[in-house]
């Protein structure tokens, strides 16, 4: 289950612990205010993010199509959100992939406290709409959600699914079996994970093994039985090698995590920017992204070139 941390004001001089790449020239120097704003296909720009394989990969794709476009562009990660979103704000970043509903309640948390009751819902639009208020305390702004989404993914194995005609996590609850999750004990609390199922399918959940989100070893305790139910990532590109298969969330428990450009508000008044970006959401799909994703971890194949070469089989960038 992707984490949501509160944004610490202490913590922008941690944004120190970036790693910059690419385009040459200091990261960290004062920018040219007159380089991003209004500059319609030009200038400087820093895209940031956080370090695992997905991100490495959307930050790629990202500053492809804003070269394309013309804009000079660095990259910069950073081990967690507290590090690059203070980064974005003070502008040492100007773009960031992030995901829609995660955002937004870290955002709410920060504004509200630990405790802030949850504002997201299944419903991208709804979600960025009710997100919007929080953005614009922070001079931030979303530019448009792709239809791909990296939410938490419950998988059965193949064979079980077929033997007893299961597509949906309803399907699941109206089998009346009881189920262990091969997840950590965390899942037993948590409002989209064993409670979540429970509430909103009438599963009866038995316990959970313990093992890390998206592990290998829960992995194996679903394929060798011990666990009938496992908890990944939606776009988790290694599920179809094990004989695995993710049930869908087909009433909505889940909250929209669509991937989704944020912008600081310099960068937002720059319609070149969003032109460039927004190429995107219609495109990418969850499954694009999965099988982008196992490319990097199973094939070993550079995020960079991944993202180039889907960029240009989908037309949005020159071959």
């Amino acid at each position: 289950m992707r984490t949501q941390k509160l944004l610490l004001p202490g913590l922008l001089a941690g944004s120190l612990l970036l790693t910059a790449c690419g385009g040459g020239g200091d990261a960290f120097e004062e920018a040219d205010p007159g380089a991003t704003a209004g500059g319609g296909g030009g200038g400087s720009l820093t895209v940031g993010g956080a370090q695992f394989t997905e991100m490495s990969v959307m930050q790629s794709m990202y500053a492809l199509l804003l070269e394309e476009a013309g804009y000079t562009v660095d990259t910069q990660t950073a081990e967690q959100r507290e590090i690059y979103a203070p980064a974005l704000v003070s502008g040492e970043m100007d773009v960031v992939p992030e995901y829609a509903a995660t955002f937004v309640q870290y955002l709410n948390r920060q504004a509200n406290g630990p405790d802030a009751e949850e504002i997201t819902s299944s419903d991208v639009d709804a979600t960025i709409e009710a997100g919007q208020p929080l953005l614009e305390e922070q001079g931030l702004a979303f530019l448009e959600p792709a239809e791909a989404a990296d939410t938490n993914g419950f998988y059965v194995t193949q064979a079980f699914a077929e033997e007893n005609g299961l597509e949906t996590l309803t399907d699941l609850g109206e089998l009346g079996q009881p189920v262990t999750i091969a997840a950590g004990d965390e899942c037993l609390d948590r409002p989209f994970c064993a409670p979540g199922l429970e509430e909103t399918y009438g599963l009866d959940v038995a316990g959970v093994t313990g093992d890390s989100f998206a592990s290998i070893t829960g992995k194996q305790k679903v394929v060798d039985g011990s666990a009938q139910l496992g908890l990944t990532g939606t776009t988790d590109g290694t599920l179809e090698g094990l004989g695995l298969v993710i049930l869908e969330d087909d009433q909505g428990l889940q909250a929209a995590d669509n991937l989704v450009p944020v912008v600081n508000e310099e960068t937002a008044g720059d319609p070149g920017v969003a032109e460039a970006l927004n190429a995107l959401a219609p495109v990418l799909t969850t499954e694009d992204l999965t099988q982008l994703n196992l490319q990097v971890d199973e094939q070993r194949l550079l995020p960079e070139d991944v993202a180039r070469d889907y960029l240009v089989e989908q037309g949005l960038i020159e071959g």
